[in-house]
């Protein structure tokens, strides 16, 4: 049997785990930062920090471009702020509706031993009523998200299920250090990850596992 069937507990991130959405929720922060008529240079540096920091909160992203690549201060920062945050989060309730399901993730789920549940860097309302609205709530007991930070979901959740053998499933840097700052095993689901390499380098230097396909 695959190593992966003997936890107890499981806790999975969502866009490039359970949704093939990392590339449709890249185009779409372009998309928001376009529309303000932002310097194209700085929408690329703004974008490429977003690709390669996946798992962080939406939050956090906007916060970084105004204070480290827009430099936007000022009385204009709000409502910049707020048009990014809001133009963003529309396009994700309608990509979230169409994004594929990564190939053969209900059978995967639906073989897995133990209690399932999410921790995402996606905002936890909106998160959820797609997880309704897709049927996708049934196979988790819960489903979590920003803006509290992905270590402390997870804390969260090992707290509530306490004694249990516990792995966290993600495909970027903020998933693997959530686990480990939490003490729990981490696999890397590699194919639709923003940042193949660097998770292939962290899995050499930490020997975690990675997956190229759910395991059947």
């Amino acid at each position: 049997m695959h190593p992966i069937f003997n936890y107890e507990l499981y806790i999975f991130d969502c866009d490039g785990v359970i949704l093939d959405s990392n590339a449709l929720k890249v185009r779409a922060m372009k998309e928001a930062l376009t529309a303000l008529s932002f310097n194209a240079d700085l929408v690329n540096q703004c974008v490429d920090y977003f690709a390669n920091n996946f798992g962080k909160s939406r939050f956090h992203h906007v916060a970084h471009f105004l204070d480290h690549i827009l430099n936007i201060q000022g009385s204009d920062r709000k409502n910049i702020e707020q048009k990014l945050l809001s133009d963003f989060s529309l396009q994700c309730r309608e990509l979230y509706l169409t994004a594929k399901l990564t190939p053969n993730f209900l059978e995967f789920i639906e073989s897995l031993p133990g209690r399932k549940y999410v921790a995402s860097g996606s905002e936890q309302g909106e998160l959820r009523e797609v997880f309704r609205g897709r049927g996708l709530d049934k196979y988790f007991i819960e489903v979590y998200g920003s803006p509290t930070n992905k270590s402390e979901l997870i804390k969260n959740i090992i707290d509530t299920e306490s004694n249990t053998t516990a792995v966290m499933i993600g495909d970027a840097v903020s998933d693997f250090e959530a686990s480990q700052s939490n003490n729990i095993d981490f696999i890397c689901y590699v194919p639709y990850s923003n940042v193949r390499g660097r998770m292939l380098s962290l899995a050499k230097e930490h020997q975690f596992q990675m997956i190229e396909c759910w395991p059947q």
